[in-house]
């Protein structure tokens, strides 16, 4: 049943390949790098590989859909350079395809990478690499961490609304513990700062 099913599969595959590479989505897909402040130079990478280049900031740019994740690397001037991380995601889309194309449709899709979507955007704050005093270097950090928790409780509230809070106790649990680890790094950066001497 399993080799008369792969079979099949692949011989899907062969006949959509000609066509389209997926029914739903295709391998391609837009994302767009934003930095504060803007004008800077953002790298992306996969496995090693350069995928994509903004230069500068803000900047759309396509890039193929796959299970990896995509690194993000920003440079400019007179700030440290940054990073940021873009995570492949299971399109629920792609669930369509048993109503259009039947279990080849899935195939096609798993085998394209059309699976996988990243985010559509992503937006990385870049550290000055010296603050005129421990005042602005404190009001900068604090900024922050407050735009993090918004996010978190983002985050929190549409989990929520798709499961109940007991069901999703290891999911909740895993944002939380990603958000005190967030906050460490960034009391981390703080701290690390350069002041300016007077």
């Amino acid at each position: 049943m399993i080799r008369q099913w792969t079979t099949m599969a692949a011989l899907g595959a062969v006949v959509l390949a000609s066509g389209c590479a997926t029914i739903t989505k295709g391998t391609q897909q837009t994302v767009t790098v934003d930095t504060d402040p803007s004008g800077a130079v953002c790298t992306m990478s996969r496995d090693g590989a350069v995928v994509a280049v903004v230069n500068p900031t803000p900047g759309s740019v396509p890039v193929g859909k796959g299970a990896g994740a995509i690194s993000v690397i920003c440079k400019k001037a007179s700030y440290q350079d940054a990073a940021g991380t873009l995570a492949s995601e299971f399109q629920a889309m792609t669930f369509g395809n048993i109503l259009l194309g039947g279990l080849i449709g899935v195939a096609v899709d798993a085998a394209s990478g059309a699976m996988h979507e990243y985010p559509s955007m992503v937006k990385i704050t870049l550290i000055p690499e010296e603050f005129a005093d421990a005042a602005q270097r404190d009001a900068f950090f604090d900024r922050m961490k407050a735009q993090l928790r918004t996010e978190v409780a983002e985050v929190k509230e549409r989990t929520q609304k798709v499961c109940r809070p007991e069901a999703c106790a290891n999911e909740l649990a895993a944002v939380d513990a990603g958000m005190n680890s967030q906050l460490a790094d960034i009391e981390r950066r703080r701290l690390q700062a350069k002041v300016r001497r007077p």
